[in-house]
């Protein structure tokens, strides 16, 4: 269908019937711009006015989307012409149409997948490295005191190992990923800094009876450790060996 054609149809047609844009404009009830609009064949006449366009040109719908005066011999054929015409642009617009709703769709896909990836990040834990200037671990009076000092919000927990000679205490603290690019842990001038007097925003402390320890052993050593204490739990000898080399140990009775 060509809308240049049917556009300077339209505008011969008006200019026969001595109106100009406006006129013609106004007894369709719509803007001059729209009129324009066809005659320049940058669009087509909504269906809803075609009819009364046609009659206020004196043309028939089959002439004005043929773009032509049409004589009988062969009215027929271009009828069929802008038929098939009409089924390709009908056709073309609803598989845009579909395609623009497909990319809204992975659109909402792609938010609602950020938002769930998100939902996670928020809730996952990385493991701390040691730092003497905010864990501080003591024994006084057969109690184990560890403390955490800092400006985030992390996790602490402690398992116990019992060997033929000694007890092993395993302290490891664990902060939420997020807080740990937000604050650059483990950075002077941010997370880990020392208590100078001023309120710190997290501070845990934990207190261990020593002699509500099960089958504690006369010496004990305290660790701290970025590996797993579900980990730990199972270890055997020669992995609670390479463990030992690799945590720190706080303190020792």
């Amino acid at each position: 269908m060509d809308q240049e054609r049917i556009g300077s149809f339209i505008a011969e047609c008006r200019r026969n019937k001595k109106l100009t844009q406006l006129q013609l404009a106004e007894k369709l009830g719509i803007t001059d711009k729209a009129v324009s609009k066809w005659e320049t064949g940058k669009g087509l006449p909504d269906a809803s006015i075609m009819i009364d366009l046609c009659d206020e040109l004196d043309i028939s719908v089959n002439e004005l989307l043929s773009g032509e005066k049409l004589t009988q011999d062969n009215y027929q054929e271009k009828a069929n012409e802008n038929i098939v015409s009409m089924v390709k642009v009908a056709d073309k617009n609803r598989k845009s149409k579909n395609k623009i709703i497909l990319i809204f769709l992975i659109l909402i896909l792609l938010f609602l997948t950020c938002k769930v990836l998100f939902g996670v990040y928020q809730n996952i834990e990385t493991n701390v490295d040691y730092d003497e200037r905010i864990m501080k671990c003591e024994i006084i009076d057969d109690t184990i005191i560890y403390e955490i000092n800092g400006l985030s919000v992390v996790s602490a927990d402690y398992e116990q190992i019992n060997t033929e000679t000694e007890t092993l205490i395993f302290f490891t603290n664990k902060i939420l990923l997020q807080n740990k690019i937000r604050s650059h842990w483990e950075s002077w001038d941010s997370f880990a800094q020392l208590s100078n007097g001023e309120d710190v925003k997290f501070k845990a402390r934990f207190t261990i009876d020593i002699k509500d320890i099960l089958d504690c052993k006369e010496k004990i050593k305290v660790y701290y450790t970025d590996v797993s204490l579900n980990k730990i739990k199972k270890l055997n000898q020669d992995e609670l060996q390479e463990i030992l080399q690799k945590s720190k140990l706080l303190v020792e009775q």
